[in-house]
């Protein structure tokens, strides 16, 4: 008897499912079924755009982040490497100093006596120190050419650069230099007005030596005349 039921059951599906009514029936069941069920995987995929479109955001002011990074390392790399060479410059004028120091003490005792109203103290920060100012390096000048005029010049060398070192140091304090050094060139013919003859020189001729240069303003006037054998 059941069975009997189920075929005719099973008859009259079939011949339902024949009827165009329920065929379509049946698409809009299924297609409103598909779209209930896409409805969560559409909901997620616009979260995951939102947040790869924020997690972009986020990369593209990173990558500002580094690129200004970027350009405060270059700065500073420059910073660094300027403030390595003023470095390595002050370490070589103080190394000059340094040997220069050592080669003072290697004058006569005379001559350090005289020096000691110059260079007071017993370091090379002090000798350094009283190297700058300028009423020493005059002073030092006016030894050196005292000196000359009078013959002894055994240690010229060691005080012509002691005065150029300083006068060079001294003229680093100013922006613009007050002071620069005369130009005297070899075989210039001898000039009372600029130069200095010194002992055993001719009275006129062409300067054969240049014993101790002289220094000018930094507008043309001669301070102290330069030294030349004639």
């Amino acid at each position: 008897m059941n069975n009997e039921l189920e075929d005719d059951f099973i008859e009259a599906l079939m011949v339902s499912l024949q009827d165009e009514r329920v065929i379509e029936k049946i698409k809009e069941i299924v297609e409103v079924g598909s779209f209930s069920q896409m409805g969560v995987p559409k909901e997620l995929l616009r979260e995951k755009e939102k947040e790869i479109a924020k997690l972009q955001q986020e990369i593209e002011s990173k990558k500002a982040e580094i690129s200004e990074c970027q350009i405060m390392i270059h700065q500073l790399n420059e910073k660094m490497e300027s403030y390595f060479n003023e470095l390595q410059k002050r370490r070589a004028d103080y190394r000059e100093a340094e040997e220069l120091y050592e080669a003072v003490q290697q004058l006569s005792e005379t001559t350090k006596n005289s020096l000691k109203g110059i260079f007071k103290g017993g370091s090379v920060q002090e000798f350094i120190v009283c190297g700058v100012q300028y009423e020493n390096i005059s002073s030092l000048w006016d030894f050196i050419k005292n000196e000359i005029m009078e013959g002894r010049e055994q240690e010229r060398g060691i005080l012509r650069a002691l005065f150029q070192y300083f006068f060079q140091e001294y003229s680093k304090t100013y922006d613009t230099p007050l002071y620069k050094l005369q130009e005297v060139k070899m075989n210039e013919v001898f000039r009372e007005d600029l130069y200095i003859r010194a002992l055993n020189s001719k009275i006129s001729g062409n300067i054969t030596d240049i014993l101790l240069p002289g220094y000018m303003s930094i507008n043309g006037k001669t301070i102290k005349k330069s030294v030349v054998r004639i």
